[in-house]
């Protein structure tokens, strides 16, 4: 059967099935929370964290908040810090925030400055704002329309913020995720921030970055695909099953805290 499927004339098949396939296997399910394994997440896996009576979550690419707005439904003693740089998302976001979530226009990346935040000119203030302007030319072909923003780091901002340590950070900033993760190196270093999630896609190939590149920024932790209902370790699969260039929600699990 499979020598079969292999002739050129079953390709458009198989091509169909590998689309098929790759949902199956945790990709390009990103419609809304349900469907991308977000909510199972935080439903199921966030509170075998170690959390504490206040614990602490940061939201970075908040959009409008609906993040949050899972977390803290999960989470309703929780302090949420929500990041969205995007000046008219921004006000989305400020409308739907709710008493115990703290709402900052700014970005968070590697360094502290005014850097232009991009935007599809024909989608201004959609889903896929980056400050990471060859990511965007390479999935679009529109017009980019600019903004200039100010961008903090996550060590930075502990400080200025008298925050010790981290439970949670979701990291969602169309490929500036790596650029976020260096900017925390001093907390993570030391172990001061707990689970992460971050957002994996094509627009990283734009930057050449590879998912073997975030775990050798994230030493202390394991790495996971996260599927509808389920986690997939990722140093259990091979390169090619690894490495692909299209979306999904990565989490990456302290080692210090209980096995996943």
């Amino acid at each position: 059967m499979i020598h079969f499927l292999k002739q050129r004339r079953f390709f458009a098949v198989n091509r169909w099935l590998f689309k098929f396939a790759l949902q199956g296997m945790g990709f390009n399910n990103w419609k809304n929370l349900e469907e991308s394994g977000e909510s199972w997440v935080v439903q199921n896996v966030l509170p075998k964290l170690r959390l504490g009576d206040l614990p602490v979550f940061m939201d970075v690419g908040a959009n409008a908040g609906e993040y949050s707005d899972l977390l803290l439904a999960r989470f309703p003693q929780a302090i949420i810090h929500a990041f969205e740089p995007h000046p008219r998302t921004y006000e989305a976001l400020k409308q739907n925030m709710r008493t115990n979530v703290k709402s900052h226009p700014v970005a968070l990346g590697a360094e502290n400055g005014v850097f232009n935040l991009y935007d599809r000119g024909g989608n201004d203030g959609g889903i896929r704002a980056s400050l990471a302007k060859e990511a965007l030319e390479t999935v679009q072909s529109k017009p980019l329309t600019a903004y200039s923003v100010t961008v903090s780091t996550v060590d930075d901002f502990m400080k200025e913020q008298s925050i010790s340590s981290i439970d949670f950070i979701k990291i969602d900033t169309e490929g500036f995720e790596m650029d976020v993760l260096k900017g925390a190196h001093d907390a993570l270093s030391k172990g001061k921030i707990g689970a992460i999630q971050f957002e994996f896609a094509d627009i990283h190939f734009a930057r050449r970055q590879f998912l073997a590149d975030f775990q050798a920024v994230l030493p202390g932790h394991r790495l996971y695909r996260i599927l509808r209902d389920g986690l997939v370790p990722l140093d259990l699969l091979s390169v090619a099953e690894r490495e692909v260039f299209t979306f999904q929600n990565i989490l990456a699990w302290p080692l210090t805290a209980t096995p996943l």
